[in-house]
This record gives structure tokens, C-alpha cells and sequence, in this order.
């Protein structure tokens, strides 16, 4: 994470919490920090597809996941941020 904190033109990186704070502020500077997945036609019910969807796009590879991650954990993420 530190390396794309780099890529996004963070001085300096010293933690994840460098690229996190480089993405918030990219999606504000773009006007998307109100975006919503309802916005996108994404129903709530729809949600459990997302995990599988995450494994395909990826390949299978989720090592650049800071923590390891079970497929209940990414619903549980998509489920607090849906709106």
C-alpha cells in the first residue's frame, strides 16, 4: 500500500493509511464521495454475488490485502457500505 501511496504522489508514504487518505481525497477532488451503489442500479439483495466477483477479477490472488479476508468478511464490507 505504501507503493501506491507512492504511485498516487504521496511525499513520503509511511503506512497504508497514507494511500487511504490519497484515495479519499482523489474521490472527493472528483466529486464522488456521495456516490452511491444504489446509484449504480446495485440492490441490496444482489450483495452476495460481490465476494465470487472479487476472486474473478483478481484472479484468485487477494495476497495485497493487508489482512486476510474470508468471502463473510467482504460481504460484511459491502453490507456496511451500501447505501
Amino acid at each position: 500500500m505504501i507503493k501506491m501511496a507512492k504511485a498516487m504522489g504521496v511525499e513520503n508514504p509511511t503506512s497504508g493509511k497514507d494511500f487511504i487518505k490519497a484515495l479519499d481525497d482523489l474521490i472527493s477532488a472528483i466529486d464522488c464521495a456521495d456516490l452511491k451503489m444504489s446509484n449504480a442500479g446495485i440492490k441490496e439483495d444482489e450483495l452476495t454475488l460481490y465476494p465470487k466477483r472479487i476472486h474473478e477479477v483478481l484472479g484468485g490472488d487477494i495476497t495485497a490485502d493487508p489482512l486476510p479476508l474470508s468471502d463473510e468478511d467482504y460481504l460484511e464490507i459491502y453490507r456496511r457500505a451500501f447505501r
